[in-house]
């Protein structure tokens, strides 16, 4: 059988309406007043139930009017066919054979309304009806639809009412705040806020509800939980839509921001870490042209006299200057165009146009994927140690020519004092030992030289380091030592890092220390220990208290000795990095252990 549409008007959206009735006359009668009571309706008819259900499946309808007696299916079955597919769409049946039996099976099934077919009283009260009920209809297909994409989000979301109590929450909401549906749907929204924020969302609310105020606000919350520390959160706040002055109320989406804020301080307490640092901080954005300075610390600025606003936009170039190598800007250059840590030193120079030294490391700062985001320097002043350095260099130059004048000037003369007085020594009987005396100064005048030259000419750094035997170094160090009738036994077969003169040196002095203070038939033992060795002996021993003084240039106790062995010893100590301190050996005498040492693998 035939069905057509009717009734279309443009603007609104139409009610759509499915009319089945087994009789045309009645489907086109109620079709033409429909369009003309209904603003804006549009009406399919058709004169088949089983059409009906079909047209159902691939339509949408906001309502079904059905008469009762047809062929086929009645309109109660053809109401519970509809229902099982769309149980929401509103069906009226509206018929001409009325009976109590019918309304009662009617009503009891849960049709939305029961007409009986009449004049015009009649069907202007079925098309108020379906009015009615496609507008709830639609109302409950947009809620439906709202719901089930509140329950997807992620982000806890919450309605309250015009009265200020909760009337919807989602699950996430409930996850948030520790609490049950029932606990909290029906509460007041200090249920999870305290005074302050609870004030704060009102006067927020207020804002938005005023005419000249935005269609929503966002602003910072703590959500109390049932259980637990509060959350800050961000709450986006919107109004539910309403008519006039009928006020409906609130929705919001909350977002969890404790990683936003944890971030945030940690971005504070860092900053001001940069701020408050030693040393000059810049960040450089290789994103943008010329990579400009985008921030510096007050010690940056300290040292070069600009102000911030001086600085940021700007290339570090603008530190250069007439006397700035272009060695050390070449190496930044190729370390930026690598991406690599780098440290150079540079003559900058200050706004008021005093050139300093400055020391610059630079290191990139790569983003999650891998790309450098930034690059930040560390700057230092290293004017005074350049200064330093230099006098330090001109006072070693000193030195060294004061020892070559020493080598020579001093012990040339004292080379010939000695021979003078060996020559006559063979020839004259000196009862009294007064030359053998003489030549006895002129020897520890020769030991004196030689210890203060030895002295003189270890400073403070030391050679190239290498491998070394330490076991070795002991027995070449021995064999050139003034131990007398000392034996040495070692367990140090082990190799480690050092300047190899310098270490046979440090060993020499530690030996005839040994044998100069335990006796000439004294055991000097050397052995390895964890990090470095140990040089010991079974002689009497140093007085603790007496320890710290024997490292003191001159301190000596030996009638023979200069007080200068063990100032050597640590001397070269120190040069290397090492450190030595003194204890009691096992057998009573003097140990020296020198620890901090890197074992070679």
């Amino acid at each position: 059988m035939a069905s057509d549409l009717r009734g279309s008007r443009s603007g609104q959206r139409d009610v759509s309406v499915l009319h089945v009735d087994d009789d045309r006359s009645v489907l086109d009668l109620t079709a033409a007043f429909l369009d003309s009571e209904l603003d804006s309706v549009s009406v399919a008819t058709t004169t088949n139930p089983e059409e009906a259900l079909d047209r159902l499946s691939g339509e949408r309808f906001d309502c079904v009017i059905s008469d009762y007696d047809m062929p086929g299916l009645d309109g109660l079955e053809l109401f519970e066919a509809i229902r099982e597919e769309h149980p929401l769409v509103p069906f009226v049946l509206y018929t001409g054979k009325g009976s109590e039996e019918i309304a009662s099976r009617a009503v009891n099934a849960g049709v939305t309304g029961y007409f009986q077919k009449g004049g015009p009283d009649q069907q202007r009260r079925l098309a108020n009806r379906i009015e009615q009920a496609a507008a709830e209809y639609r109302t409950k297909i947009e809620a439906d639809r709202y719901s089930t994409v509140l329950r997807a989000l992620e982000y806890p979301i919450y309605v309250v009412d015009e009265t200020g109590v909760f009337s919807y929450v989602n699950d996430p909401f409930l996850e948030m705040t520790g609490y049950d549906r029932g606990e909290i749907v029906g509460s007041g929204t200090d249920i999870i806020k305290g005074d302050e924020a609870v004030a704060t969302a009102e006067r927020k609310l207020g804002e938005i509800l005023s005419s000249e105020g935005p269609d929503t606000a966002q602003f910072g919350v703590d959500i109390v939980p049932k259980d637990g520390d509060p959350i800050p959160c961000r709450d986006h706040m919107g109004v539910l839509p309403y008519e006039g002055e009928e006020f409906r109320g609130s929705v919001g989406i909350l977002r969890d921001i404790s990683d936003e804020k944890r971030r945030e301080t940690e971005l504070e307490r860092r900053t001001r870490a940069m701020e408050k640092a030693p040393i000059g901080i810049v960040l450089v954005d290789p994103n943008r042209e010329d990579d400009p300075i985008t921030y510096v610390n007050d010690r940056f600025l300290g040292m070069t006299g600009y102000d911030r606003e001086e600085a940021i936009g700007r290339n570090c170039r603008f530190l250069q200057g007439p006397e700035t190598r272009a060695d050390p800007v070449a190496e930044l250059r190729g370390a930026i165009e690598e991406g690599e840590s780098t440290t150079v030193e540079l003559r900058n120079y200050r706004k008021d146009g005093e050139m300093f030294w400055n020391q610059v490391t630079i290191s990139p700062i790569r983003d999650e994927s891998g790309e450098i985001d930034r690059w930040i320097g560390f700057q230092k002043d290293v004017t005074e140690y350049k200064r330093r350095e230099r006098e330090l260099g001109r006072q070693n130059d000193r030195l060294e020519r004061f020892a070559e004048i020493v080598s020579h000037d001093l012990r040339s003369p004292m080379s010939v004092a000695e021979g003078r007085i060996e020559l006559p020594k063979g020839r004259i009987d000196d009862g009294s030992g007064e030359l053998d005396a003489a030549l006895d100064a002129l020897g520890r005048m020769e030991t004196i030289v030689e210890d203060t030259l030895t002295l003189a000419r270890q400073g403070h750094t030391v050679g190239e380091r290498e491998v070394v035997s330490l076991e070795a170094a002991a027995e070449a160090s021995w064999r050139t030592s003034d131990t007398a009738d000392a034996t040495l036994e070692t367990d140090a077969d082990v190799e480690i890092y050092a300047d190899g003169d310098r270490l046979r040196t440090l060993l020499q002095n530690l030996f005839m220390n040994a044998a100069r203070h335990a006796g000439p038939a004294a055991t000097v033992r050397l052995g390895a220990i964890d990090g470095g060795f140990y040089v010991a002996d079974d002689g009497p021993g140093i007085p603790e208290e007496k320890r710290e003084a024997i490292f003191e240039p001159g301190h000596t106790t030996a009638e023979t000795g200069t007080g200068f062995g063990l100032t050597i010893v640590r001397e070269i100590v120190e040069a290397h990095g090492w450190e030595i301190t003194v204890t009691e050996s096992e057998g009573g005498g003097a140990r020296f252990d020198v620890v901090g040492i890197e074992k070679a693998a």
